[in-house]
């Protein structure tokens, strides 16, 4: 904000410089337009006094006029003030009448050649008159060579334009800065305008050096010198305040949660938890002493050990290789420590009065913990003294260390660990430490090109091909952070490539090689021997085979448990992905929701509706990115009616009952209270149709269910059925 103000100030004072250069010029207009005029009044026989020399001369002067304040050409007359020969012409107005008896070369009144003769008047807009013959000076004519805006010169104006724009513009390409050749054009430009309407007033050296000033003005007003600098954004979890002043505040309200007490202050604690004294509370408010640090490990093939060159209550360590040597440069070095209270860690090269002055926190991570992890990878000295000589610290390197707690206490002595990047040019050709997108991963069907980042350990240039051949030959060349402060948190340097040519349903092999040192000579950068393999797969589209439910779901209950299940196949592994669904047509992507059973080619997921007619919708996507969409609809039912005994009649020798929907039923020969389950199984066809022994006298108690378990109430029975005999012909059943 505060920049634009100072772009919008400069713009203003420009334009306020050029009004105040044109409304100058518009008053010395008036001051020459108004000679021998005062009060509105003019002397009709007053004449303009000689000009200085540089003007421009109208375009309507007489033939036989002379150049503003120089001598009359032999064969001409130049009016003289008082003279009885002289006449006042009017601007426009008509040109002397010349008598034919004259003789030639001389005014009227027969002036010898170079005497005095009337002047040609000045034209100050309108068209000129005749031009004089001999010693008559012409009519003015239109823009003669008065003072003001009527001498300017359109052709005059643009050429010093031209020249002020090429010559201040080379000027801003040499400075450099923020576009520095087109705000150099711009104000040369103007200041060749401001020079060439200023030169008919005040002669043309002194609008030159005018023009200079206001372009040189200009120029300084909006030239900004070009920076580069190095702008680091963190997106750190919110962290609660040091110490526990407000922890009461929580006890005001009406419930205070766990949540509500620690957010408050990083000593707030809540207290007696579930009871009706439910408190927030400053946790050890009286605590002075600051964490502890302790170094625990280092990375593999290096070591530590108590810095002797730390006096107490400072202290530290040093970290060496193995064998003692100064680090390898750019080889990641990673190292742990400890804090006996939960902490939160600061790191910096510069040595700080305090815990809040320094800029880095350890591993990236602003939480309070005891355990804490660092990992760096630096230069060594020779790429430091190539790249930024200015900085001559030889390799040497200390890294200071504090550790703040809840309430605020930081080791005032700074833990420090110091270390050495090994000497000498580098020998070691740069390495490939990982990629954005691993290795043999698929990609999507028909997807022809790949978006990449390959991460290097040092500054390089990287290529890739097709084909594993030497890194000069290869087609490709990546964008490459090449700058040593372009360095990522992770401590690797990164390369930006679209692999090409990706073909469907195969495996796609790349091959990387890179060339360290971009600053350095050819001679003196290493380059890598052994290609770096990356595979990308390939895939086919991804279907869906089968989706669950359609038709009709009927269940017993108010809400109905319905199973939507989809089989997939192809795309990546044989259909292998997670799927979703939507209940109605989603109107975004994000709205679509994960089953419950899913990754695999078949998933399965638990709804439990109402009665009513239903529409799902589904996505799945397999790990390539192929997408594939399907929908189903159906009907949900509920069935709460349990079966009923529509016919009973004898077949066969055989008692038979008849129900009304699909049904399972057994009897009993006492009465009607027990469970199906524990009753005489009846046998059954088609589900409809129910058969037992048929005997004489007997007394069948029959409970059925149907499908849904939908049964008689308990000591209720679906039927009672009595056979009899009636005759020796005939016999019947009693319902």
């Amino acid at each position: 904000m505060k920049k634009n103000f100072k772009k919008l100030e400069s713009y203003f004072l420009i334009i306020n410089l050029i009004v105040s250069i044109f409304a100058f010029s518009f008053l010395m207009n008036l001051v020459f337009a108004s000679d021998g005029c005062s009060d509105g009044t003019c002397n009709p026989n007053s004449v303009r006094p000689p000009t200085t020399p540089n003007p421009t001369s109208g375009r309507g002067g007489g033939a036989g006029g002379t150049p503003r304040g120089g001598t009359p050409p032999p064969g001409t007359s130049s009016g003289t003030p008082g003279s009885s020969d002289s006449t006042s012409i009017p601007p426009g107005g008509p040109g002397t009448t010349i008598d034919p008896n004259q003789p030639p070369g001389t005014g009227p009144g027969g002036s010898p050649p170079g005497g005095p003769g009337p002047g040609g008047g000045s034209g100050d807009g309108g068209e000129g008159g005749g031009g004089g013959n001999g010693g008559d000076g012409g009519g003015g004519g239109d823009g003669g060579d008065g003072g003001g805006f009527g001498g300017l010169s359109l052709m005059n104006i643009v050429q010093k334009a031209g020249l002020g724009a090429a010559m201040f513009g080379t000027i801003g390409a040499l400075a450099g800065g923020d576009d520095g050749a087109l705000w150099g054009s711009v104000s040369g430009a103007i200041g060749g305008v401001v020079a060439g309407v200023l030169e008919p007033m005040i002669g043309e050296i002194e609008a030159t050096i005018v023009g200079l000033v206001v372009a040189t003005i200009i120029f300084l007003l909006t030239w900004k010198k070009k920076v580069q600098e190095v702008v680091e954004f963190y997106c750190l979890p919110w962290q609660a305040p040091i110490g526990g002043e407000d922890c009461e505040l929580c006890n005001n309200l009406k419930e205070c949660s766990e949540y509500t007490c620690r957010s408050l202050g990083q000593a707030c604690e809540l207290v007696n938890v579930g009871t009706t004294d439910q408190k927030c509370i400053w946790k050890n408010p009286k605590d002075v002493n600051s964490p502890i640090i302790k170094m625990e490990s280092v990375s593999k093939g290096h070591k530590f050990k108590p810095d002797p060159s730390v006096r107490p209550p400072s202290t530290g360590v040093v970290i060496t290789k193995d064998d003692g040597k100064c680090i390898k440069a750019f080889t990641p070095l990673e190292f742990k420590f400890t804090t006996d209270e939960p902490a939160q860690c600061k790191i910096d090269y510069n040595l700080t009065t305090g815990y809040k002055e320094m800029n880095y926190y350890v591993g990236g991570s602003n939480l309070f913990s005891y355990n804490h992890t660092e990992k760096l990878s630096l230069p060594g000295p020779s790429a430091i003294n190539a790249v930024a000589p200015e900085l001559k610290n030889n390799g040497e390197y200390i890294l200071f260390i504090r550790c703040q707690d809840a309430n605020g206490n930081f080791n005032q002595d700074p833990y420090s660990v110091s270390f050495c990047v090994e000497k000498g040019p580098d020998t070691t050709p740069p390495k490939i430490e990982g990629v954005s997108i691993p290795s043999e991963r698929p990609v999507q069907f028909n997807q022809s090109t790949l978006y990449l980042e390959v991460y290097v350990n040092e500054p390089s240039e990287c290529k890739w091909s097709r084909e594993d051949r030497a890194y000069d030959n290869m087609e490709t060349k990546m964008s490459c952070d090449t700058n040593l402060w372009e360095m990522n948190w992770n401590g690797v340097y990164t390369c930006r490539t679209n692999l090409t040519g990706l073909e469907s349903r195969k495996e796609n092999k790349y091959y990387f090689r890179c060339k360290d040192q971009p600053w350095a000579e050819e001679g003196d950068r290493n380059v890598n021997t052994q290609s770096y393999l990356y595979k990308v797969i390939g895939t086919q589209p991804l279907n869906i085979l089968r989706t669950e439910p359609s038709g009709k779901i009927i269940g017993a209950t108010d809400t109905i448990p319905v199973f939507l299940e989809i089989e997939t196949d192809n795309g990546y592994k044989n259909g292998e992905s997670l799927c979703y669904y939507h209940q109605s047509r989603p109107e975004k992507e994000e709205d679509y929701i994960l089953f419950s059973d899913t990754g695999g080619n078949k998933h399965k997921q638990r709804q439990d509706l109402i009665p009513g007619n239903y529409e799902y919708y589904f996505k799945c996507v397999d790990l390539g990115g192929n997408t594939v969409y399907n929908k189903t609809s159906f009907i949900v039912e509920s069935d709460r009616t349990e079966p009923y005994i529509v016919r009973v009649y004898k077949e066969s020798g055989e008692l038979k009952i008849i129900t009304n929907e699909v049904s399972e039923c057994s009897y009993s020969t006492k009465d009607c209270n027990f469970e199906i389950e524990s009753g005489i199984k009846m046998d059954s066809l088609n589900n409809f149709v129910h058969s037992a022994e048929w005997k004489i006298n007997q007394n069948y108690y029959i409970r059925c269910r149907d499908l849904y378990n939908n049964q008689p109430y308990p000591n209720v029975c679906s039927g009672i059925v009595r056979p009899s005999k009636l005759n020796v012909e005939k016999e019947v059943v009693n319902l």
